[in-house]
C-alpha cells in the first residue's frame, strides 16, 4: 500500500521531529553554553523543558557505569607506600601568591613512587591534554606493553564549571572503576572565569573564588591519596591572553600548594613552553639555540614541537617513578 504525504504534513512531521530532537539535546546544549560562557538556558526559561533530555543523559550515564564496574579489574602487585596526610584547605589568605622574578616559575615536585607491577594510567584535562596524551601513551606503550592506559581529555573543560563536566566526580569514578595507579592532569585555560555556587555567583580572583577553586584541586587529590592512586599535575606554561595568562599564574600556585600539601607529583611546563612569569613567547631556543616555534597562533595549544618537550619530560617524570 503505498502511502503519501501533502506537503503541509511532511511540514509539521518535520517540525515535530526537530521539536523532539531539540528538548532531547536541550540538556546538553545548556550544558556546553554554561561551560563556554557562564550562560545557562536552565536559569531563564522552566525547568520542566529539560527534564527529557536529562533523562536521557542520567540513562546514558548508568548504562556507563554499569558497563565500567562490570570491566576486568586489574590486580595491583607490590608494596603500597602509606597515604601521606593533607594539610586542611587553604583559606584565601594562606594562598597568597609571593611574587616570582622574571623567568622565576614553581618547580616540579616528583616524591611519589609508583607501586611495582604493570600501571594503570588515565590521563585528565582539556583540549591541551588530548595532544599530548596520545604521545606519551605511544611512547609508554612501547617500553611497557602491559601497562594499561586511558585518554580521559575532553575539551573545554576546567574546573570553575562543574555542569559542564565534573572533573572531581569523574576522576574519582575512574579511579574505583578502573582500579587506577597514577592519574595525570593538565588543564586550566578554561577557569578564569566566574563560579557559579548553588546559592551565588562568584567573581574570578576574588578570595572566595579562590577558595573554592582550591577546595576542587584537594576533592580530586584527597580522594586520589585515600585510594593510594598517585597523581601527576602538569602547570600551566604563559599564555597570549591577558586573562588567560593571569588565570595561568593563580592555577599554578593552586595546583603547586595543593601538590605540596597532599604530597603528590607537580609537573611544572614553563621552562619547556614559556614562563607565565614573562610576556608571552611564540619561540624558545632549541639545543643549538636556535629559535623554535612552540605554541600555536590561538597562544593556548601546543605545535608538534611544543607537544613533543611536554611528552619528554613526562614520560621521563613517569619513568623515574619507577620502582628500582
Amino acid at each position: 500500500m503505498k502511502v503519501s504525504f501533502s506537503a503541509r504534513q511532511l511540514g509539521w512531521m518535520l517540525c515535530a521531529v526537530g521539536l523532539s530532537n531539540t528538548l532531547l539535546w536541550l540538556d546538553a546544549l545548556d550544558n556546553y553554553l554554561d561551560a563556554r560562557f557562564q550562560w545557562s538556558l536552565s536559569s531563564h526559561g522552566p525547568a520542566d523543558w529539560f527534564e527529557p533530555s536529562r533523562r536521557l543523559a542520567e540513562g546514558a550515564g548508568n548504562l556507563v557505569s554499569q558497563i565500567g564496574r562490570r570491566a576486568k579489574e586489574w590486580t595491583q602487585t607490590g608494596q603500597e607506600i602509606p597515604a601521606p596526610s593533607a594539610k586542611p584547605a587553604p583559606s584565601a589568605m594562606q594562598l597568597a601568591f609571593r611574587a616570582l622574578p622574571a623567568g622565576g616559575f614553581l618547580p616540579s615536585l616528583a616524591v611519589q613512587q609508583l607501586s611495582a607491577g604493570p600501571q594503570r594510567i588515565m590521563f585528565a584535562g582539556d583540549s591541551m591534554m588530548q595532544g599530548i596524551a596520545p604521545l606519551v601513551i605511544r611512547d609508554l606503550s612501547l617500553k611497557h606493553p602491559d601497562w594499561q592506559m586511558t585518554d580521559l581529555s575532553k575539551q573545554s573543560t576546567g574546573l570553575t564549571s562543574r555542569k559542564f563536566f565534573d572533573w572531581p566526580r569523574t576522576i574519582q569514578q575512574e579511579i574505583q572503576a578502573q582500579n587506577l595507579s597514577l592519574v595525570v592532569i593538565f588543564l586550566g585555560p578554561n577557569d578564569p572565569r566566574d563560579m557559579y555556587l548553588p546559592d551565588k555567583r562568584v567573581s574570578f580572583g576574588k578570595p572566595e573564588w579562590l577558595e573554592n577553586y582550591a577546595a576542587r584541586v584537594d576533592e580530586i587529590l584527597a580522594n586520589a591519596v585515600q585510594n593510594q592512586v598517585r597523581v601527576i599535575w602538569l602547570g600551566l606554561p604563559a599564555m597570549r591572553d591577558e586573562l588567560l595568562h593571569r588565570g595561568a599564574s593563580v592555577s599554578n600556585h593552586v595546583f603547586h600548594d595543593r601538590a605540596q600539601a597532599f604530597g603528590t607529583d607537580y609537573l611544572a611546563t614553563e621552562a619547556l613552553i614559556g614562563w607565565v612569569s614573562l610576556p608571552f613567547k611564540k619561540f624558545m631556543p632549541d639545543e643549538n639555540g636556535l629559535p623554535i616555534n612552540l605554541r600555536t597562533e590561538d597562544g593556548i595549544h601546543f605545535t608538534p614541537s611544543g607537544q613533543h618537550r611536554i611528552k619528554q619530560a613526562l614520560v621521563a617524570h613517569i619513568e623515574k617513578a619507577q620502582p628500582q
